[in-house]
């Protein structure tokens, strides 16, 4: 019942933010605000884990993709970076990081498929959308 509340949630933000990104290549701050403060409350409420691997998911996910923001300055904005904050405050370190890589993957490699034919600048956050399906389909298995 309480994964409901997780996934629907985050799939509905996901879309707005896919959205706005494609659209005005913005996620708005109010957007991500709102999603970390919904996903912290319910965590209070409902956690499958402690509570602090919540608050670590925030750093972790989020800290991981500032510092390939920092080696390669313009590859990441920081509305990606917030965004994978709300992801680890609603998915823990854990789901944060494997989340991370799934999404990197998934970009790495369209991004591979497309490298040849122009230069690319692909919003990031339709990646997060498809991640999030590709995780709920892996922690369904």
């Amino acid at each position: 019942m309480g994964d409901f509340f997780i996934w629907i949630p985050m799939l509905i933000m996901l879309g707005i933010a896919t959205y706005t990104d494609l659209r005005w290549r913005i996620i708005p701050d109010k957007l991500v605000v709102m999603g970390l403060s919904y996903f912290l409350v319910l965590r209070l409420l409902y956690a499958d884990q402690p509570y602090i691997n919540y608050l670590i998911g925030i750093v972790a996910g989020a800290g991981v993709l500032y510092v390939f923001a920092l080696c390669r300055p313009g590859s990441f904005g920081g509305g990606d970076i917030k965004l994978l904050a709300v992801v680890g405050a609603a998915m823990g370190w854990q789901g944060s990081l494997i989340f991370l890589w799934i999404m990197l993957g998934i970009a790495g490699l369209f991004t591979v498929v497309l490298w040849r034919k122009r230069k690319l600048e692909l919003p990031l956050v339709p990646f997060f959308l498809v991640a999030n399906f590709v995780f709920l389909v892996i922690m369904a298995v």
